[in-house]
């Protein structure tokens, strides 16, 4: 069974395009990218637009980086620009840029102002309606985190629920997951199993498996075996993460195309779902014999049946 929004979505200027292919394979559309800039552009904050180059009405995806949104976007770029290629206007939000001066620990500087990303999230609907020819569904959004960046996109969907149709939680963390989050918003988990041996940059009790566990429903969760926490980033930030030995990585470098390819195939899918209304999508990330690498767990609750663990 299928997770999907119960009418045909619609946007000001006419039906939703929806992808109709095999999201870790087919990548149906050219991708533009856009930098909008605090300085050049007089945004609140800085961020990254990636967008299909074929005139058509688009869902809008919300990303936030980690380390609270303080990883920059631009390290995800290979993951974010085939997210877009499947039908999606995509929007990077750094919440500080540059970071490269900043002391973390003496100007407890990971703290941030949630309203500021509400605010870019404003702005950009004005500043963008002439960027594109792509006509942008702000009325269809959904969210995209990837670790303690999950801690961000948690407090926005609690402070404004309505605002978004669907959220994705990739290699989540927070000490926010708690208590049982009662909001019925389809949301994916996602969870590497290396990133929870040795030096663990995803933290049991504040997890992938913790989120799931408090969401409401509709929901899915999924761990990815032989991956770890920097495996999402880009070729030069990947080996950055090695270098320092923080987090566990996989150590067969050859892989790691193919696992952004999964990882981008496995979001996707999902909003393809969520977003497009394409009411099958979801056999991409349920269905274990379409599902290319090998997984330690998978489990859903779609129909919001089953209590909290």
């Amino acid at each position: 069974m299928a997770i999907c929004i119960a009418v045909l979505l619609k946007s000001d200027s006419g039906a939703i395009y929806v992808d109709k292919g095999n999201p870790y394979t087919d990548q149906p559309l050219k991708v533009g990218e856009l930098t909008i800039s605090k300085t050049a552009q007089k945004s609140p904050l800085h961020t990254k637009a990636y967008f299909p180059q074929e005139a058509g009405t688009y869902p809008v995806v919300v990303f936030i980086g980690g380390l609270n949104g303080y990883i920059l976007v631009e390290l995800y770029e290979t993951v974010l620009y085939r997210i877009a290629s499947h039908g999606f206007i995509v929007f990077g939000i750094d919440y500080r840029f540059p970071v490269e001066n900043l002391q973390f620990e003496k100007e407890n500087n990971l703290q941030q102002d949630i309203s500021k990303f509400f605010d870019q999230y404003t702005w950009l609907q004005n500043y963008m309606s002439n960027k594109t020819v792509a006509t942008i569904a702000w009325n269809t959004t959904g969210l995209v985190c990837h670790s303690s960046g999950c801690d961000v996109t948690l407090k926005m969907i609690k402070e404004k629920p309505k605002l978004f149709k669907s959220t994705v939680f990739l290699e989540p963390y927070s000490q926010d997951v708690k208590d049982k989050i009662d909001i019925k918003m389809p949301a994916f988990m996602y969870g590497t199993q290396l990133s929870e041996e040795g030096n663990k940059c995803a933290i049991p009790g504040y997890d992938y498996n913790t989120f799931y566990n408090l969401w409401s429903c509709p929901k899915i969760v999924m761990n990815v075996a032989d991956f770890g926490h920097c495996d999402i980033l880009d070729p030069e930030p990947w080996a950055a993460c090695r270098d320092v030995h923080h987090c566990k990585i996989t150590t067969n470098t050859t892989k790691l195309p193919e696992y952004h390819e999964f990882v981008q195939g496995a979001v996707s899918g999902f909003l393809v779902n969520t977003l497009q209304n394409r009411t099958d999508a979801l056999k991409y990330i349920t269905q274990k014999l379409l599902i290319p690498l090998n997984l330690l767990e998978l489990k859903t609750d779609l129909n919001c049946t089953k209590s909290l663990n």
